[in-house]
């Protein structure tokens, strides 16, 4: 777009801009990574999902879920494009197969710091009663899924960069900060096939040389077992699978 962040205060509010932006980038990617799934229970999902207040702020009094809907859908979408069999639509957040293991997933979405080990110890309890299931307790894993951009970014800053080197470097030490953070929290594992945590940040981008935004996004996995044991290698060996290149 023409201008700079400056000149943008004059057509829209940052806040609301940065929102926007973020979100329909995560809608457009959802769209296209599910644009052959009609069923009607994930259709609903999405009507849900873009139907909620349009400040985050607002979510807590009104009740709304759409944006932890809106966090599901985008995980199973960021899956799917790495070609990974994807289900959105049961009991659980996100469920997918990693290795001829079923893994279970939980998503979310701590919106201060206070809250981000009572959002682990909540994952990790919810998990742990679907993999009581006796016919399948061999073959099932669980992961906790994290959207961590509000609690690293509470003043919803913009990331001002001259080059995506800047950008991979400024997200890098976001995450060095959480974990240093919340490193006894990550840590929080009761049951050896919960395999982590892995974190996801969205973060607004202004490069300056080339005059545009970008939605940036950073992700980061937190492993619970041991190295070179069975489950570290499967996990490692998903989050590779997971941060490739997107397939064209």
């Amino acid at each position: 777009m023409a201008g700079n962040v400056e000149a943008l205060r004059s057509v829209a509010p940052l806040e609301q801009y940065r929102i926007a932006f973020i979100e329909s980038t995560d809608l457009v990617a959802i769209a296209k990574a599910f644009r052959r799934i009609p069923g009607p229970r994930f259709r609903e999902k999405v009507r849900v999902a873009v139907a909620g207040p349009v400040h985050p702020s607002d979510e807590k009094k009104s009740g709304s879920k759409a944006r932890d809907f809106l966090f599901e859908l985008s995980v199973a979408a960021s899956f799917r494009n790495r070609k990974l069999p994807v289900l959105t639509c049961t009991d659980k957040d996100v469920i997918t197969r990693v290795s001829g293991h079923t893994l279970l997933i939980e998503c979310k979405r701590p919106q201060s710091k206070n809250k981000v080990r009572r959002s682990i110890e909540n994952a990790t309890a919810q998990l742990m009663e679907h993999l009581k299931n006796p016919n399948r307790g061999a073959t099932l894993r669980g992961l906790i899924v994290l959207d961590i951009s509000i609690i690293m970014n509470p003043q919803r800053m913009f990331l001002v960069t001259d080059s995506e080197q800047a950008i991979v470097a400024e997200i890098n030490a976001l995450f060095a900060r959480f974990y240093s953070e919340f490193k006894s929290a990550l840590r929080h594992g009761r049951d050896r096939r919960i395999l982590g945590v892995l974190v996801f940040v969205k973060v607004l981008g202004y490069h300056r040389l080339e005059n545009n935004h970008i939605g940036c996004l950073g992700t980061q996995i937190f492993i619970h077992a041991a190295p070179r044991t069975y489950n570290a290698i499967l996990t490692e060996n998903f989050y590779l699978h997971l941060t490739r290149d997107s397939a064209r």
